[in-house]
């Protein structure tokens, strides 16, 4: 074995750890974002039950920033809930991309 199929193959053996190594932070990522994404489609399932209005006509007033927050609340988890969706698809496609480029070099 010459020198240079020496230094061919730890080219090969080092990039394989760099590419296992980088579907390592995939994983990781994957995992977190589908934590993320089942926490906040947990909280904007939970709908307003309990909020119930008084029937004073003198205190309604109380219950339009109530209801401003409940909805900014939602457009905000569901915001969240796209973006974690589009993470972990973009984690998934590159695993896999990482994953052929392992299979490819062995």
């Amino acid at each position: 074995m010459t020198w240079a199929e020496r230094v061919g193959d730890l080219a090969t053996t080092f990039a394989l750890v760099l590419i296992n190594f980088g579907r390592i932070f995939t994983l990781i990522f994957r995992v977190l974002t589908a934590k993320i994404d089942g926490l906040v489609t947990n909280l904007a399932e939970k709908s307003e039950s309990g909020i119930t209005p008084t029937g004073s006509t003198a205190k309604s007033w109380v219950s339009l920033p109530a209801a401003v927050a409940w909805g900014v609340a939602a457009i905000v988890l569901r915001t969240v809930s796209i973006i974690t969706v589009f993470a972990r698809q973009l984690t998934e496609t590159v695993d896999e991309f990482l994953r052929s480029l392992a299979e490819e070099s062995v």
